[in-house]
């Protein structure tokens, strides 16, 4: 959210406002090889605090975009799930508190689209 994005990612943040995110929030990820995030949830405290959401965590959503079709040793877990074989374009989502986790063992880098907003209690 700090740098500037593509010219065409206000399709997404369209999409997710379509779907009654609010204050919608981007981020481009490369994961290199060897790159590993072990389980974790997080912990959104500049969002919370931009957006003026404590004691609203609850209302938090994060979005996964596969920016490309799965390659081996790429891995990601979401609620104690594996997820592999995506096709670019897959979306995961979640809320505030959820753990997940994601690792780069293959060959090539990695790359993700997070999107994170909140929705009305």
């Amino acid at each position: 959210m700090r740098s500037p994005q593509p010219a065409w990612n206000q399709r997404f943040i369209d999409i997710f406002e379509g779907q009654e995110w609010q204050d919608v929030g981007t981020s481009y990820y490369r994961m290199n090889t060897g790159t590993i995030l072990p389980t974790h949830g997080d912990l959104y405290l500049k969002y919370i605090d931009l957006f003026d959401l404590k004691g609203r965590e609850h209302t938090i959503r994060r979005a996964i975009v596969f920016l490309e079709d799965w390659q081996p040793g790429h891995y990601a877990e979401y609620r104690g799930q594996a997820y592999v074989n995506w096709k670019a374009g897959s979306v995961i989502e979640w809320t505030y508190d959820t753990p997940h986790m994601a690792a780069n063992l293959g060959l090539t880098p990695r790359y993700t689209l997070q999107i994170t907003g909140h929705v009305d209690d």
